[in-house]
């Protein structure tokens, strides 16, 4: 749980105010986060998604972060905006998530 939150969470922090300075000092103020579906909350308790919970959890985690950035630069006029690229079949997950990645794609259409 600690290496997930680390690296997704903390490490994230570190970046945005590293950068925030040059952020603020720029034309496009934007920030782009990479989340997932997998912290879902509503799509976790709809189907029953189990797989990942740790990684899952940091990134729920970090969209909140995401969100509070976003509340305290927003008179600032810096976008922040956390991003699900969507379901990758990997293979990891064949018996798991199989038909999980079929629904995602049905309803994210």
């Amino acid at each position: 749980m600690r290496e997930s939150f680390d690296a997704n969470v903390i490490g994230n922090i570190h970046l945005i105010n590293i950068f925030l300075p040059l952020i603020l000092k720029g034309d496009a103020k934007k920030v782009i986060i990479l989340s997932t579906g997998l912290a879902h909350a509503e799509l976790t308790n709809e189907y029953d998604v189990a797989p990942a919970p740790l990684y899952s959890i940091s990134k729920a985690a970090l969209n909140m972060m995401v969100a509070k950035f976003s509340a305290r630069y927003k008179q600032e006029g810096v976008l922040f905006l956390a991003l699900s690229p969507g379901v990758v079949d990997t293979g990891n997950y064949d018996a798991g998530l199989s038909p999980l990645l079929i629904t995602y794609q049905e309803i994210t259409r």
